[in-house]
């Protein structure tokens, strides 16, 4: 049974394209390397994230959101090319050079196309996509906060400057405030981009932000390092990245860049525009921080492999929490879809719009993640399997009891079957999905990318 919330959103849906209105804004805010389970709103209760908070109550929250996964210890790269053509991990192409892409199928329906913040797949299809362009970052991760090397766009093409002294995330948060004040008077609707380069490391917060959490005060999670007593820990017991301290200016950084997202509401806000602006809030991926006694972000735990993702916007049920299984390239044709425009034929994202309207509560009953050239899980609703291709073996989670995936229950003769039905619908996504030996050698192959245009 529907819910009012989600009857409302529908019935608002379909007024609006019977009025023949305008097609929505789209306002698309991605972090980088932000856990799914950073926000206060989440239950953490290390973090203050107000701002960010707010868009999840505004809209519909997907609560097993998840990157399809990596070949190489750069996730946010193919993050991010699949998330722009909507196509899955080995057939995504990492420089976005061939197919039709998410900006570019907005501005052919006429849009004003911005981006400002870090482009990961190359000058070339940035240009394909943006009318406009300013504080864009064309790299991965960024050394130094502040001295983060950006372009914008003149003609066709990109002219490189600095504006060393500021922090990242305030300039990129300047130049989206920027371009949406010049909306208020424009007649055509925007596709606004801000890919932001925080959270990542360096986990440098600042001004007050670097103070604003204490390290001892710190909660870590219970698959942490420091909380594992002969539990699931991949055989690794470290700590680097995974300290109270780096958790504390981690957090510092997320309510920062909390703080900036706030800014850039209160700009669509004054446009008037607001009301029929779609807002997309996501994360490229998580981060292990020592979870498991990993760091990086190339394996498939949860604290790597899911993501953030919240919808919101005009005909969006507000409150609502879906756990349907997607992944960040179904944000592709759920765009399209909530916008009225096609879908192109080669994109493999599926929509979220029907979930979104309460007509469906699911798009597909199995999630594969593939990780590096032997790293390979397969889940449902509530069991995970890990499967090593190296060594042929198996471990299976119970994600309902053991959501931080601390009992292997592999050796468990009850759970033979789950294990072998998942086994087998692993096998069927990897022939799906073109996970090949040769498949995996050719996206590694392609880490040269910082070497082309």
């Amino acid at each position: 049974m529907k819910t009012f919330s989600q009857i409302l959103g529908l019935f608002l849906l379909v007024a609006l394209k019977l009025q023949g209105g305008p097609h929505p804004n789209i306002l698309f805010i991605l972090t980088d390397d932000q856990r799914a389970d950073s926000l206060s709103i989440l239950g953490n209760p290390n973090v203050k994230t107000p701002e960010m908070d707010q868009l999840v109550r505004s809209g519909t929250f997907f609560s097993q959101a998840y990157t399809q996964g990596t070949m190489t210890p750069a996730a946010c790269l193919p993050s991010r090319a699949m998330i722009m053509s909507g196509k899955t991990l080995f057939r995504a192409p990492l420089y976005l050079d061939t197919g039709k892409l998410l900006p570019e199928v907005f501005k052919d329906a006429g849009y004003t196309t911005f981006a400002t913040g870090k482009w990961h797949n190359g000058i070339d299809s940035f240009l394909k996509c943006f009318d406009q362009g300013e504080a864009v970052f064309f790299g991965g991760a960024a050394r130094d906060h502040y001295q983060v090397p950006l372009n914008y766009r003149e003609g066709d093409q990109m002219i490189p400057y600095e504006v060393p002294g500021i922090f990242s995330t305030t300039l990129f948060t300047d130049a989206a405030v920027s371009f949406l004040k010049k909306q208020k008077e424009s007649k055509a609707p925007f596709f606004c981009y801000i890919p932001f380069t925080s959270p990542h490391g360096p986990f440098v917060p600042p001004g007050k932000f670097a103070e604003m959490y204490d390290p001892e005060k710190m909660v870590l999670p219970p698959n942490h390092t420091s909380n594992l007593k002969g539990a699931e820990t991949n055989g690794r017991r470290r700590i680097r990245d995974g300290s109270p301290q780096s958790y504390a200016s981690y957090y510092g950084m997320i309510s920062h860049l909390d703080s900036q997202i706030g800014r850039i509401i209160k700009a669509l806000k004054a446009t008037g525009k607001s009301e029929e602006t779609i807002i997309v809030f996501a994360s490229d991926h998580g981060l292990s921080m020592q979870c498991h006694g990993m760091s990086g972000k190339h394996n498939p735990y949860e604290h790597a492999s899911r993501a953030l993702l919240s919808i919101s916007g005009p005909g969006i049920p507000r409150n609502q929490t879906s756990p349907a299984l997607t992944y960040l390239l179904d944000i592709f044709p759920t765009l399209c879809q909530l916008s009225d425009l096609p879908i192109p034929e080669a994109v493999e994202g599926r929509s979220l719009a029907e979930i979104i309207q309460g007509r469906k509560t699911k798009v597909r009953d199995y999630l594969f993640t593939a990780y590096m050239s032997n790293e390979r899980s397969i889940r449902d609703k509530r069991w995970k399997l890990f499967y090593d291709l190296n060594s042929k073996t198996a471990r299976l989670f119970d994600l309902k009891n053991d959501p931080y995936e601390l009992t292997d229950l592999s050796h468990d003769t009850s759970k033979f079957p789950i294990i072998e039905n998942l086994r087998i619908e692993l096998a069927k996504a990897q022939k799906i999905l073109g996970d090949e030996p040769s498949s995996t050698r050719f996206e590694q192959r392609r880490r040269g990318f910082f070497r082309r245009r």
